[in-house]
């Protein structure tokens, strides 16, 4: 059945898309796509959100909501790409009405970072910190059996801020104060 359709749907479908034709479908597999950024049918698919005219969300329906939801991450990719299209092309010479290329921010740093500790050293300081080693680090060092061994009663694994996620995601469903009220019913 797998080759079947391999070859009656999936082929004849990735000779149109090679040669430019055939029919856009907008979605998550649209991060894969090298035209993702100026694409008409992923900038529909995303304008669609529009409608609700950017609405204060304690307006909008219940369905409203979800429909937003389905569509958030990928609208965020979406402006994301699009932002990085107009960028490179700024740098190869665009012009873009109303904005401009700028300097980002940036932090300063050491030029060599062994000549300033030699100098802060011959100065009477000490440049360095001394920091213990993260989780993954020490595990390594350590080898998995004898960490744990020595620090699996001295780790702990905190709970995750709660995510709002499609039910398709595989982690189990968080409880909520509501669920237990409901349960006492």
């Amino acid at each position: 059945e797998l080759l079947q359709w391999a070859e009656t749907v999936l082929k004849p479908a990735a000779e149109l898309a090679a040669k430019g034709e055939g029919e856009y479908k907008a979605g998550d597999h649209c991060r894969f796509c090298k035209i993702k950024a100026t694409c008409r049918k992923r900038t529909e698919y995303n304008l669609e959100l529009a409608r609700y005219d950017f609405a204060v969300p304690s307006t909008l329906q219940d369905e409203e909501i979800e429909a937003v939801l389905s569509k958030a991450d990928e609208l965020v990719n979406w402006a994301g790409d699009v932002k990085e299209y107009a960028l490179q092309q700024a740098l190869s010479g665009k012009q873009w009405d109303g904005w401009k290329l700028v300097e980002g921010r940036s932090n300063r740093r050491y030029v060599s970072e062994e000549a300033v500790a030699a100098k802060v050293e011959e100065a009477g300081f000490d440049p360095y910190e001394k920091k213990l080693l993260g989780i993954t680090v020490m595990t390594k060092q350590l080898g998995k059996k004898r960490f744990k061994e020595l620090l699996s009663d001295l780790v702990e694994k905190p709970q995750g801020k709660p995510v709002l996620v499609p039910e398709s995601d595989k982690r189990p469903a968080m409880h909520t104060a509501t669920d237990d009220f409901n349960d006492e019913k």
